[in-house]
């Protein structure tokens, strides 16, 4: 299912009883899509890390009081249960992926199974998982959630500039939700490589020819467990070991937990089919971004952002450069 289809069959699970939701982000206005009669109130686990939720949307939930509002740090899945069964699927709980007053504003994909399916039974195990592991939404994440949202689409009242692709995250971060951005300065050692690729092939012995053929270039290496926990598998990869900006898609193939090592191939493509075909081209975003990207990398260093994230590190910037 996508669009409305889609959009429609989410509110039809929440308008169920024994509702839970394991949904990263929630936008104002997503109170009204929950069934709160009776009892029995919606189980909610959401993120408040990421910049995607709205704190007001969480006051609205009963934050900083409602028990059962939940969150996980980094959280970005987007599952829905209820007695009418389970969607899987990309869309968040906010009119830019549902649509509240009207129809999404973004192009999503979601699969729905019957409460009498195995894929449901494994959903609830699942959640409940998720839900033990979680904590409430007290008035510590609120602060959180406050800090580190970003609603707005106007870039600060910037325009955007033709050919970046910095701006166009900064306008519209909920565009690139599903999409990491790393920003890289530094590359690993070639001992670094082999040993990660070693690694990898002896877990994956079926595979030798495939790992062999993935390009060195391709290769993340020393990063935290909390980056490789929430790593998008489409990532855009801003490079730049000097002052030349060089732009990647890539696509996770291989993670490696015991060296903190991602291994991907390139693919622009991807980053189009998420976002849409009128990205500029890779050379006119180099051109364009890389001061920005500079100045990101010597106050960062290497880093793996969201577009949430990003998006306010951009408006920082650019709020700092007004005469």
């Amino acid at each position: 299912m996508t669009s409305n289809d889609l959009a429609n069959a989410i509110k039809d699970v929440l308008a169920g009883t024994d509702v839970r939701c394991a949904v990263a982000f929630w936008g104002i206005g997503a109170e009204t899509l929950l069934n709160k009669a009776g009892d029995a109130q919606p189980r909610i686990i959401c993120d408040v890390m990421l910049g995607g939720t709205s704190p007001n949307a969480l006051r609205a939930l009963g934050a900083p009081k409602n028990k059962d509002l939940r969150h996980i740090p980094s959280l970005h899945a987007k599952v829905y249960l209820s007695d009418r069964g389970a969607i899987i699927g990309s869309a968040n709980a906010s009119r830019n992926g549902i649509g509240l007053d009207g129809p999404p504003s973004l192009t999503e994909a979601g699969v729905r199974f019957a409460p009498d399916s195995e894929t449901f039974r494994q959903a609830e195990s699942w959640f409940e998982a998720q839900w033990e592991a979680s904590t409430q939404v007290n008035d510590t994440a609120l602060d959180c959630a406050t800090q580190r949202f970003r609603s707005g689409r106007s870039l600060g009242g910037f325009p955007v500039r033709p050919g970046s692709l910095l701006d166009l995250i900064a306008a519209d971060p909920d565009r690139f939700s599903d999409v990491s951005i790393v920003l890289a300065e530094t590359s690993s050692t070639q001992q670094e490589r082999e040993q990660v690729r070693a690694a990898i092939q002896n877990a994956n012995l079926g595979n030798i020819q495939e790992v062999n053929a993935l390009p060195d270039n391709g290769m993340f290496i020393g990063w935290e467990t909390q980056d490789l926990n929430r790593w998008n598998r489409t990532f855009i990869e801003l490079w730049m070991p000097n002052q030349h900006l060089s732009v990647y898609g890539r696509q996770i193939v291989y993670v490696c937990d015991a060296e903190g090592a991602v291994m991907s191939r390139s693919s622009w493509r991807s980053i189009r089919q998420i976002v849409g075909d009128e990205l500029p081209s890779q050379a006119k975003i180099a051109a364009t971004d890389a001061q920005i990207v500079r100045k990101l990398l010597n106050k960062r260093g290497n880093r793996l952002y969201s577009s949430y994230e990003l998006a306010v590190e951009i408006e920082h910037f650019r709020t700092r450069q007004q005469p």
